[in-house]
């Protein structure tokens, strides 16, 4: 721009006072130089794109302003072509992503076109007021004009476009080309190394060659003695398999054994003890014609009869807590199991005592119901026994439900505590007591562990003396509630769903009449046991009944399992193997015993009906 600026003012050398002023402009094209040096770069490019099209338009109006007697009609149009050109600049110098810089650059020289006239006759320099030679004058020289700016500017944004797009795709290329000869360059020195590594191995393995054969040589030999040591030792472990076969078969027996003594230890114990206590009760009616040595002894034989009873009924339990007698889950509502405890309580609950309860949060769980009521009693038992004699007892019992899932069971009083550091070892041990000032066998804590363990739970103590403890007993769910199987054979099962109360019978064949009345005894236990409402069969392959089995079901198995609470029954069918009458006199004992049943051909229309029976009541 400088040379430019240089070149008009030889064109106008004659013209010495415009010479001097456009010989100065060239020197400002010198400020976006100092500019980039002082690091403001977008300001100077900026500015190298407004003085070009400023510089031409201030020195174009100085000049007629000057020589206004040379004015020509060309004088007009030579500026517009360096406006024109001017709009060169910012395409060369700005990147077409800097669009707001770019705009406003290139606004520089189209407004000065666009209002070129405009400056003219407002410095009275126009060109009707110099030269004035022809009337269509704006028009010619105007619309030519910024019709070729428009096109020209058009053309070249399309091929900055092009070019920036280029060179950024260009710049990409570079990048990834750059990155890839880094990786093939790290890739190359890697291979290198594993290459003389490969060669340090080869040699290495060169020199073992002769040392492998002679290893080999010394194998095969210890081979063939190997093969004579295996063939003694698979006679041997043949022989030590029949032994642990035998072992085992005699373990199994011996389990069985000592399973069968703890059933006779607190079952077949009973009948003479029972007697004994009987007798102690007679021994100690009349009581007048023994001394006082033998009231003692009368009274020792009572209490250690009393006493045994006692630990022969706690065997019992454990015994049937390990052999999983409780396996059944059935939906317990913590405020009914509590107000039950509370009722076997009740002799023991003193007016001053502060008992409350909280089951909001969890209100409910599928579990064992006589283990959760033993775990209650036990629990709330203690706290009430073991309360402190300086203030009335505060008892809080309350539920909640654990972020992994679990239901929570919190009892907390202000008792008489335990020193944890001395005890927490023996805390769960059978007959462990840490009062002895009240009566207890130190068995409730023993129970609570083992019952709630054999649930698949945990159970947690914090104390501290004289302030009070906190029991926390965490219960896990179950997993499967809905098909519990109660009784599984090859001809039939008998399944409880937790979730709904119901009792079900599923038919695999045809049936004895053996087969046929042990299902349904088993099932009206179910009923007499968990009081359930509901009572599903599929009998689609149970086969054809006699009369006489049929007519025991309706008259003593249906009758009994309404009498414990049986209000509907939901029977799936066969078509081609039942016929009408049967269907019809199952349907007629039901109504005579006011108890709803219903038919269907498929498991689960019977299935949706039980459930929205049970969602209705």
């Amino acid at each position: 721009m400088v040379l430019i600026a240089l070149l008009v003012a030889f064109i106008h050398r004659d013209e010495i006072t415009f010479c001097l002023l456009v010989s100065s402009a060239a020197l400002l094209y010198l400020a976006p130089v100092l500019l980039n040096r002082s690091k403001k770069n977008q300001f100077s490019r900026w500015l190298i794109c407004a003085l070009a099209t400023l510089s031409i338009l201030v020195l174009s109006v100085i000049h007629k302003k000057l020589y206004p007697h040379s004015i020509q009609v060309f004088n007009y149009l030579d500026v517009r072509f360096f406006l024109m050109g001017s709009m060169v600049i910012p395409l060369l110098v700005i990147p077409i992503n800097e669009k707001k810089l770019l705009i406003s650059s290139i606004l520089i020289s189209a407004l000065s076109l666009i209002f070129l006239d405009f400056i003219f006759n407002s410095f009275e320099v126009g060109y009707y007021d110099l030269v004035n030679a022809s009337n269509n004058y704006y028009f010619m020289a105007n619309f030519y004009c910024l019709s070729a700016y428009a096109f020209i500017l058009a053309g070249l944004l399309f091929e900055k476009v092009l070019s920036d797009r280029a060179l950024y795709n260009n710049g990409k290329l570079i990048t990834f080309l750059n990155e890839a000869n880094k990786e093939l360059e790290v890739q190359k020195n890697e291979i290198i190394n594993q290459n003389n590594e490969i060669s340090a191995q080869s040699e290495e393995l060169i020199a073992n060659q002769e040392q492998l054969i002679q290893a080999n040589t010394i194998i095969e030999k210890q081979k063939e003695g190997l093969l004579i040591i295996q063939s003694g030792l698979r006679t041997e472990l043949l022989e030590r398999n029949k032994e642990l076969k035998a072992t085992n078969e005699e373990l199994v027996k011996y389990n069985q054994e000592l399973q069968q003594f703890s059933y006779t230890i607190s079952h077949n114990l009973r009948g003479p003890l029972a007697r004994l206590l009987g007798l102690t009760n007679l021994m100690q009616i009349d009581l007048k014609e023994l001394s006082g040595t033998q009231l003692d002894l009368v009274r020792l034989v009572a209490q250690s009869a009393q006493e045994l009873d006692e630990v022969i009924r706690d065997l019992g339990k454990i015994i049937d807590i390990r052999n999983d007698v409780y396996r059944i889950r059935e939906k317990v509502f913590f405020q009914e199991e509590w107000s039950q405890v509370l009722r076997s309580l009740s002799t023991f609950v003193q007016s001053e005592m502060d008992i409350k309860s909280d089951f909001r949060e969890a209100p409910l769980i599928y579990t064992v119901r006589p283990i959760l009521t033993s775990i209650l009693y036990n629990l709330i038992s203690n706290a009430i026994k073991y309360r402190s004699p300086l203030r009335p007892l505060k008892l809080k019992v309350k539920t909640t439900r654990t972020p992994n899932g679990l239901i929570a069971l919190e009892v907390a009083d202000n008792g008489l505590g335990m020193n944890l550091d001395q005890f927490s070892r023996s805390m769960f041990g059978l007959y462990k007591r840490f009062h002895t000032h009240t009566d207890g066998k130190g068995l409730g804590l023993y129970l609570v562990k083992l019952q709630i363990e054999s649930l698949g739970g945990t159970v947690e103590v914090t104390s501290e003396l004289n302030i009070g403890s906190t029991f926390t007993v965490r219960f896990k769910e179950p997993t499967t509630i809905e098909g519990q199987v109660i009784f599984e054979s090859d001809y039939g099962s008998v399944f409880y769903n937790a979730r709904t109360n119901c009792v079900g019978i599923i038919w695999r064949r045809q049936v004895t009449t053996e087969e046929y009345r042990l299902l349904f005894s088993k099932s009206v236990d179910m009923v007499r046991l968990y009081h359930t409402p509901f009572w599903l069969s599929d009998l689609t392959k149970q086969g054809t009944i006699p009369a006489e089995d049929q007519l025991w079901m309706v008259t003593q198995i249906l009758p009994e399992a309404v009498k414990q609470g049986l209000r509907k029954i939901a029977n799936v069918y066969n078509e081609v193997q039942h016929n009408q009458d049967y269907l019809n006199r199952i349907e007629k004992a039901c109504a005579k015993l006011g108890a709803e049943i219903k038919f269907f051909t498929e498991r689960s229309e019977a299935e949706e009906w039980i459930d929205r029976s049970g969602s209705s009541t």
